[in-house]
């Protein structure tokens, strides 16, 4: 049996964050209901497609789901949700503070006919902001992609704080599962993307409130000895030789053993790192790689994605996945976390829109005449 068997949940996500956790929770064995509008998640569009609606982001983060299409703007919509949220252990959604009140599917609405359900809201800001953002204004905001010690700023390919979040809200998820075990009752978890983005930040930030009261100069995330270096042919080695005794087997690599004693003379920094950059742009990243060898000592190379996925190290993990499905060959990362007893499992490909609404209605105890009442109202 699949970890999180048994457990109901509806995924009203439209974005990243909660998709990211509604397929996890999904992939470990619980019952996903990807709820959406009647027009669809803006993301089913997104570059490219596999078909039209299916874009290859729906398919990876929506898969074991299955997928209802509601409007919940109607009356008979509303009730819809209602019953499932009665049903339902866990409601993942991710609109602004306030909307789902206007249609009384607030928490303290919902929590007056399940008292059990864990309600886990997903935004910007918390619940005390309307503010919209995506993960870069986040990021802006939180200090986050001022990623160099000079002060410039990048775009991360990965979105750092939405699937910070959603490993928050799985975390937090599983948290609440265990209370409701002991008291018996769920409880609402406000998840946001700002308070993710700082409190990746602990290292950093506990260095800046240091480095205020002592007086001394902030240490940036980059130094001689760990950082990102050119190659020949335009390729990086990543140097992260923290521990003395794998920089001074760098010093060995790179004929500069009078470096050995120098690990952190700080006040020559830039020195440093000019004379190291100089040495490593003699050699192409092959030839560095041939002199590293099956040695370990925290020189790596910088792969790109398609290199990182063709790796012994993802084959190693098992991290690929390929399926056969109805719409031809699909492949997935699958979660990235083992356990000894129980599997995770990827045993459906996202839905098209509304694909299963009739089902899932049926199950609620509507009938055939009920089902096409609601169409008829625009509800599905």
């Amino acid at each position: 049996m699949q970890l999180l068997a048994g457990l109901k949940v509806i995924d009203f996500s439209k974005w990243l964050p909660g998709q990211y956790c509604g397929m996890l929770l999904g992939d470990y064995g619980a019952d996903v209901l990807k709820l959406e509008d009647v027009t669809g998640d803006s993301t089913r569009a997104f570059f490219p497609e596999k078909e039209k609606g299916m874009s290859y982001w729906h398919l990876m983060l929506n898969r074991n789901k299955r997928g209802l299409a509601l409007n919940i703007k109607t009356a008979g919509g509303q009730e819809i949700l209602r019953r499932l949220l009665a049903e339902a252990d866990i409601f993942l959604e991710g609109f602004r503070p306030g909307y789902l009140a206007h249609y009384g599917l607030d928490y303290a609405s919902i929590q007056a006919i399940n008292p059990c359900l864990i309600y886990c809201s997903i935004t910007g800001f918390g619940q005390k902001s309307h503010n919209p953002a995506h993960d870069l204004n986040v990021i802006g905001l939180a200090g986050l992609n001022s990623l160099d010690d000079v002060g410039g700023a990048c775009v991360s390919d990965v979105q750092v704080s939405a699937i910070g979040s959603s490993l928050n809200a799985l975390s937090s998820i599983c948290m609440a599962l265990y209370a409701r075990e002991r008291s018996g009752v769920g409880q609402h978890l406000d998840v946001n993307l700002y308070a993710t983005a700082l409190s990746l930040q602990a290292t950093g930030i506990s260095s800046v409130w240091g480095c205020e009261e002592t007086g001394v100069q902030p240490f940036g995330r980059t130094s001689h000895y760990y950082n990102i270096y050119r190659t020949k042919d335009g390729r990086y080695l990543t140097v992260g030789t923290i521990e003395p005794k794998f920089w001074r087997r760098f010093c060995q690599l790179i004929n500069h053993k009078e470096l050995a004693g120098r690990q952190y003379d700080f006040a020559h920094e830039q020195e440093l790192e000019k004379l190291i950059a100089k040495e490593i742009v003699q050699k192409t990243l092959a030839e560095w790689l041939e002199l590293i060898g099956e040695e370990e000592f925290c020189v790596t190379p910088v792969l790109t994605t398609a290199e990182a996925l063709q790796s012994e190290l993802t084959a190693q993990e098992g991290m690929v996945v390929t399926r056969e499905e109805d719409l031809g060959r699909l492949r997935y990362i699958t979660a990235p976390v083992k356990y000894s007893g129980t599997v995770s499992m990827i045993n459906r490909r996202a839905p098209r829109l509304g694909e299963h609404t009739e089902e899932v209605l049926q199950e609620l105890g509507y009938s055939a005449v009920e089902i096409a009442a609601l169409r008829e109202q625009g509800a599905i």
